[in-house]
């Protein structure tokens, strides 16, 4: 079953449950229940609020695993909340067995012993033009500081920068750092929207006042970018590499403690400039720069790069001392290895706001032998 339809279908049960399902999406629901005697069993005990009841707090102990492939291969858990309850229902009779109650063995003591941690959030710190921070993380809606004339406000948790009253003075700079643990999204004051990713830095001047608007970016971060041939908008990125925007959207993946750094176009066009000729990369290509060596993928896999954005993690086909980062930066944790990096392949996905527990429980299923350390330290053993 594909993922939209099993959207929709979480959708309509939990519709029903609540008494607001619409006539259509009723017949449709119905029709689903008709292909399989199993379906409409299963979705009869999920109107029963007892039971439903019962199983969920049984679910909230239990890692739902994904299904196992061939040899040096293996997929993630994911461990279900309440709101993703229907599409565990969907699954077929299989998936109910897990829905009843079940001797379950106690997990190695690696998982049960740890204190937990909680998921990234938003946040991030903003650094004005004469050194002075401003934590965001939690402050309310509304101004935040001034800069030669420029309002600087946050908007529903987006930091935003009003027009110019007046000309500047002088060029100001303002810095947004998201720290390992925290993503956070901003408007420029052109109008370009910015998210970023944990542990990213985006340099930029308050006004963008000269022939060009010019930004620098380290970390991960997307962008759509406001249109204005007058005034091209260009990325320079970790200082190796400088990004011309020729189009909207796209998103910079550049690490410093990553081999390649990444530019993959969603939309528009950008040209790509590294150690060589510029490449105008067309929506759905990724230019990647490691050694020196610019290269281009054709098609690259966008919804993966996209999936920080979403809510996701996507860990298809990636290694796992990849994964171990990018781990690393969402949970603010130092990864060590004690011998070998394990060779191991991951496959599915996961969402980014489940606590650290749920990411060991799947480590511990993966055979992966770890341990967990004071002051956030994971430990990946041989």
């Amino acid at each position: 079953m594909d993922q939209h339809r099993i959207d929709r279908l979480e959708r309509w049960l939990l519709k029903k449950l609540d008494g607001s399902i619409t006539p259509e999406e009723e017949q449709q629901l119905s029709l689903w229940m008709d292909e399989h005697p199993a379906n409409r069993q299963l979705a009869d005990a999920f109107a029963d609020n007892d039971w439903l009841s019962a199983q969920l707090s049984e679910l909230e102990r239990i890692p739902v695993p994904r299904p196992v492939a061939p040899v040096h291969r293996v997929h993630f858990m994911r461990r279900w909340g309440w709101a993703a309850a229907a599409i565990l229902l969907l699954g077929g009779t299989a998936t109910y067995i897990w829905l009843k109650p079940a001797q379950k063995a106690a997990p190695d003591l690696a998982v049960t012993t740890i204190q937990d941690v909680l998921p990234g959030r938003e946040g991030a710190i903003l650094t004005l033009d004469n050194g002075e921070q401003v934590l965001l993380d939690s402050l309310p809606d509304g101004e935040v500081a001034r800069q030669g004339g420029s309002r600087i406000r946050l908007l529903k948790g987006q930091l935003a920068y009003d027009e110019q009253s007046g000309k500047a003075d002088a060029v100001r700079f303002n810095t947004v750092n998201t720290p390992r643990g925290r993503q956070f999204s901003l408007l420029l004051p052109d109008g370009t929207r910015v998210w970023l990713n944990s542990a990213t830095m985006i340099k930029f001047p308050v006004a963008f006042t000269g022939a060009e608007r010019r930004v620098e970016v380290s970390g991960e971060a997307y962008f759509e970018v406001a249109k204005n041939d007058a005034q091209p908008f260009t990325v320079q990125v970790n200082q190796s590499s400088e990004i011309k925007v020729l189009g909207t959207r796209f998103n910079i993946k550049a690490y410093l403690d990553e081999k390649i750094a990444s530019t993959t176009l969603l939309d528009g066009k950008v040209s790509v400039t590294g150690n060589d000729e510029p490449v105008v990369l067309r929506p759905g290509q990724q230019a990647n720069l490691g050694n020196g060596q610019l290269q281009v993928v054709q098609n690259a896999h966008v919804d993966a790069v996209m999936a920080w954005k979403n809510g996701l993690f996507n860990f298809e086909d990636r290694k796992l001392e990849d994964v171990m980062r990018e781990l690393a930066r969402w949970y603010d944790l130092d990864i060590v290895y004690e011998g070998k990096v394990p060779d191991i392949t991951l496959g599915g996905e996961m969402s980014r706001n489940e606590p650290l527990s749920g990411v060991l429980i799947g480590l511990e299923e993966l055979k992966i032998k770890f341990r967990m350390e004071a002051g956030r330290r994971l430990v990946i053993l041989p």
